[in-house]
């Protein structure tokens, strides 16, 4: 590793331990999802179980930072929405080069308008509604019996997280580890927060089977808000494997890619966890994909929350399209997730441009 990348390690790692240190922090389970939620189609429609399969996607090392290993001349885009509409998502995946190094760089954005702000609605005038008589009920900050809202008092706010990941392969013990560096900014009505997390990846293949590990917010994250808190997130890990088959029918040819992964966390322990104790949890994903003659995908799986996934992917010369669908598991209409990724060849961009230019 160069000398720039160890000076760059150690600032990050000091940022981290420091903001973890420091000020008034808290421990929360949710304070660096954007960076799960917020993928391309091609891992939301196989469950985002693929921590063992790399498929040589720039977006790919946003599940496992191991898979920053390759040089790759796509660029890939992605657009997401949630909740009928009323949350979008986007992501923008390139690679940075220099002479000897290289690193995958992911831009990602997440927004959700016009959420209502009812907290200075209710006429807290008591049982008799009327202000001033010092009755009973009156100033609680409960609606009781006789007090009402006031609609013209309804606001609104808006919320936006941008989030930086950057992955790249470094050397540990002559072992080739990807390191996955994340920036969060956080926007919450007329509150703002900074944070920095690392995540730890790392690749194995034996035999026919690949094996892929991560550590998420290792050793901590940390999320500092201009109020003063700092909120923290424990770390969590995932193992997961993979094995392409192989078919030969007739002239073409059809890979099958299953896959499965297993997650645990210190911190996440909720209602829908699989296997919970405590604040302890462990999830599990699987998927599955379909490749024709590197042409043509067809996907499936279950993510970590329960979500029935799937999707298609279609792929040219220099072009990518994929879709993918999550539909919830409670099988409520609005919980369900549209997912469109697309990849382009720098080349075939300049080629298009160039017969533009021609014209």
């Amino acid at each position: 590793m160069s000398l720039k990348k160890n000076i760059i390690n150690k600032i990050l790692l000091f940022t981290v331990f420091s903001s973890l240190s420091s000020g008034e922090g808290i421990w929360v389970k949710y304070g660096w999802e954007i960076f799960e939620h917020v993928t391309d189609a091609r891992s939301a429609a196989i469950g985002n179980a693929n921590t063992g399969y790399d498929f040589y996607s720039i977006s790919a090392s946003l599940t496992n930072p191991a898979f920053s290993s390759k040089r790759l001349e796509d660029v890939n885009i992605t657009h997401q929405s949630r909740f009928a509409g009323s949350v979008n998502s986007d992501m923008i995946g390139f690679q940075l080069r220099t002479n000897s190094n290289f690193m995958n760089l992911n831009l990602l954005y997440e927004g959700v308008s016009q959420i209502p702000d009812t907290r200075y609605m209710l006429l807290d005038w008591g049982l008799d509604g009327q202000f001033g008589t010092n009755d009973l009920g009156e100033g609680n900050g409960v609606l009781d019996e006789g007090e009402r809202l006031n609609k013209d008092q309804l606001r609104y706010f808006n919320q936006h997280q941008i989030g930086i990941y950057g992955a790249f392969i470094s050397n540990l013990m002559g072992r080739p580890i990807g390191i996955g560096y994340k920036i969060l900014s956080h926007h919450l009505g007329e509150y703002a927060a900074l944070g920095i997390g690392i995540d730890i990846g790392y690749v194995k293949n034996f035999q026919k089977l690949t094996f892929g590990m991560v550590l998420r917010n290792f050793p901590a994250s940390g999320l500092i808000w201009d109020n003063g808190n700092i909120e923290g997130t424990m770390p969590s890990f995932t193992l997961g494997i993979h094995k392409a088959y192989d078919l030969k029918i007739k002239n073409s040819t059809i890979v099958l890619n299953p896959m499965f992964d297993i997650s645990g966390s210190l911190s996440n322990a909720n209602l829908d966890s699989q296997i919970r104790s405590g604040k302890f949890s462990i999830d599990s994903a699987f998927g599955i994909e379909c490749v024709y003659n590197d042409k043509a995908m067809i996907r499936g799986g279950r993510n970590s929350l329960n979500n029935l996934t799937g999707g298609l992917g279609f792929s040219w010369d220099g072009l990518g399209i994929d879709y993918a669908f999550l539909s919830p598991s409670d099988n409520i209409d609005l919980g369900i997730h549209h997912l469109i990724s697309l990849s382009l060849s720098v080349e075939f961009v300049k080629s298009k441009m160039l017969e533009i230019t021609k014209m």
